[in-house]
């Protein structure tokens, strides 16, 4: 671990966990990424505190003596308050009412910050990204889960108790499968990387993807959503008809919010949206049918985040930055 005062450099370090995987970026306050570094989330709580510290650690060594470490910041899937109290997270296991920053801080010697994953995200784009000098925006993380953020003239709006912009939970179908937060339907059971491989499993086990399931001898559970977009690039037609459905919800989703808060921008980050090439043109087709007074009003841009899957960790790094110059 690097804290040293006298260096001649400062950094902050930014970790976004989230449901399959923890990020995390060591970023200067020019915003140069200096180091970078991925891991498995861990399945429970506690794994999850030692994997943020281990993080940390690691990429600190990583920077050198030269570099002092001011503070870090943690984006985390769930819920969390105007306090950075992680109150729900139904993608991580074992981690409602985890406390990230009283439990990190003794262990990194910096000031500890935490708050929403796609908040931080947010952060990472209205500083350097699509949301740059954009008045109204939303942005949608895709990954495990859905996560989100309202956008509104260059700041993140939390809402009354912090915990605006969470779509994922939205109800899109009444009689849809049980979604992890313990309801039925939700946009996240169909628009997710869960939904992708949700989609993908009942179509083998209503006898299509066959290929696929071929190569898994039947064990269509075992079905992941990167086989099916690998099979939809090699022209797998069974394959491209549940990438067309999986595209049709991420519309479905992305119109109810735009006919809510009729936003300039709608910025996708997430894990998914490595395959955007994939994912983008059915989407933008889909949300233009979907999209009531589409015909009436501006375009509603669509794009994907310009720091990709780190925007999440890059963001952590500025709110880290921002609060210890405050």
């Amino acid at each position: 671990m690097n804290v040293n005062e006298a260096a001649s450099e400062s950094a902050s370090i930014g970790i976004d966990i989230g449901g399959t995987k923890a990020l995390g970026v060591a970023l200067t306050r020019d915003g140069r990424i200096l180091a970078e570094e991925k891991r498995p989330t861990p399945k429970n709580g506690v794994g999850i505190i030692e994997c943020a510290f281990a993080l940390f650690e690691s990429l600190a060594g990583k920077v050198g003596n030269d570099i002092n470490i001011e503070g870090l910041g943690v984006g985390i899937a769930g819920l969390v308050d105007n306090k950075g109290q992680l109150r729900r997270a139904p993608n991580l296991v074992d981690a409602d009412g985890l406390e990230l920053g009283r439990s990190l801080e003794p262990l990194v010697g910096v000031p500890v910050y935490v708050d929403n994953d796609a908040n931080c995200a947010a952060r990472a784009e209205i500083a350097t990204g699509a949301a740059r000098n954009v008045e109204q925006a939303l942005l949608v993380t895709l990954g495990t889960g859905i996560g989100g953020a309202l956008i509104s003239e260059g700041t993140v709006v939390r809402g009354a108790d912090g915990m605006a912009g969470e779509p994922g939970h939205m109800m899109v179908n009444p009689a849809g499968p049980t979604c992890a937060c313990g309801m039925r339907g939700c946009w996240e059971s169909y628009a997710s990387g869960t939904g992708l491989t949700n989609l993908a499993t009942q179509s083998a086990s209503e006898g299509r993807l066959t290929a696929i399931a071929e190569q898994l001898e039947g064990k269509t559970e075992e079905i992941t959503g990167e086989q099916v977009t690998s099979a939809a690039r090699q022209g797998d037609e069974e394959a491209i008809l549940v990438i067309d459905t999986y595209s049709w919800w991420i519309a479905v989703g992305l119109a109810n919010c735009a006919g809510l808060l009729d936003p300039e921008i709608i910025i996708l980050g997430g894990g998914l949206i490595e395959e955007w090439d994939l994912f983008g043109p059915r989407v933008r087709t889909a949300f233009d049918k979907l999209l009531i007074g589409a015909d009436q009003r501006g375009t509603v841009r669509i794009e994907p985040a310009a720091a990709g899957e780190s925007a999440g960790a890059i963001g952590a790094a500025m709110l880290a930055a921002a609060r210890t110059t405050n």
